[in-house]
């Protein structure tokens, strides 16, 4: 059993194509005898910047158009950091000599290089580890040429690669012909683009759907022959499981036709990746974690609008590796189950020769 030092994970709690990746990784991490800390970086922010997170993201859900201009106004995180929770932080890792860092968020790169600075350590590393196939506005804020820093790609653009595997669980994907049939179709962690306007014609064709809803109003034009799922609107990614201690998996349950949900925390991986491995295929805008769901479970991607140019480059990858098809495409292609079928087999193909992310840091570390 390896030494018990500290590999600390940072990611965002807003950003759940971060945070969801990192508690994965966390698990993997821990299976191999690490001990892991995650922290999210919005447990940082002052208290009425935490406050705001909840209501920009129904903004953001309600109007799309709203959510790409803000992303072309992303900048700088540190003058909303609160200066005494940075401190407490850096104090309690320095106190404890973390040199061990995995970052997945980008916004971290400037609290990383106050940390180096004053910890006066001269063997901290920290791997930058982008879910992204290039860099999304976080990453493009600051410089990432500190010598400390090397930067690591699960999905990489330039290259037309997918250079590392980061499967949700230890199974084997479902066998195509074994699946349930529906379509998960979803706009990410916070609800974004054009999804649900793409819902009535999908009924239309014949096809069940597993819909992902964010918030009530979402339910008022449910159709019968769907079925409809939610994480808990309230829960906050950046506050601690009060027994645990840990961070959790976003509570997430079906809502039923009296508009209840009974939600509930799988420890192991996302609950919602219950959906992505048994259906045939997901419709969603192509974020990051997306396309990690999509070659963990062997699962096509139909893809739609991108949240801005990074997510844009993350389809261009995915169709170019044959792994997934742009929905205008699918369409012209009549709805073909059997397009589907031949990337569902090419992501089995690739997924078998791809090196495990969480056995590789490890072997290199060790």
């Amino acid at each position: 059993m390896m030494t018990q030092e500290k590999l600390t994970i940072l990611c965002s709690g807003a950003s759940l194509g971060t945070y969801i990746p990192s508690l994965v990784m966390a698990n993997q991490f821990n299976d191999r005898g690490y001990d892991t800390d995650i922290v999210v970086i919005d447990s940082l922010l002052q208290d009425k910047k935490q406050d705001n997170i909840l209501k920009t993201k129904f903004a953001f859900h309600r109007n799309f158009s709203l959510a790409l201009i803000a992303q072309k106004m992303h900048g700088d995180i540190r003058s909303s950091l609160d200066e005494n929770k940075v401190a407490d932080l850096l104090a309690s890792w320095q106190q404890e000599q973390r040199t061990r860092f995995i970052m997945v968020f980008g916004l971290w790169v400037p609290i990383m290089e106050l940390y180096i600075d004053q910890s006066g350590l001269t063997d901290v590393k920290v791997e930058l580890c982008s879910v992204d196939s290039v860099k999304s506005p976080g990453w493009s804020t600051y410089e990432l040429s500190n010598p400390h820093f090397t930067m690591s790609w699960l999905v990489n653009q330039a290259e037309n690669t997918v250079p590392y595997l980061l499967p949700v669980t230890p199974n084997k994907p479902i066998p195509y012909t074994e699946r349930s049939g529906s379509f998960l179709i979803h706009g990410g962690g916070w609800g974004l683009g054009d999804y649900k306007n793409r819902i009535p014609e999908l009924v239309t064709q014949g096809f069940p759907l597993d819909v992902i809803v964010y918030e009530a109003k979402d339910l008022e034009n449910r159709l019968p022959n769907n079925r409809y799922f939610m994480i808990d609107p309230s829960w906050k990614a950046w506050e601690r499981n009060l027994h645990t201690g840990k961070h959790q998996f976003p509570p997430f349950g079906e809502v039923s036709s009296k508009g209840h949900t009974v939600f509930t925390n799988n420890p192991h991986y996302p609950e919602v990746y219950n959906l992505v491995q048994n259906c045939q295929a997901i419709i969603s805008k192509p974020g990051g974690a997306t396309l990690l769901d999509s070659i963990s479970a062997a699962t096509p991607l139909i893809l739609l609008e991108g949240y801005g140019p990074h997510e844009q480059k993350n389809a261009d990858l995915w169709e170019s590796l044959g792994f997934g098809i742009r929905y205008q495409k699918w369409q012209e292609s009549h709805y073909s189950l059997d397009v589907l079928r031949n990337l569902h087999n090419n992501l089995m193909q690739a997924r078998e020769k791809i090196p495990n992310y969480v056995e590789v840091y490890h072997a290199a570390n060790h």
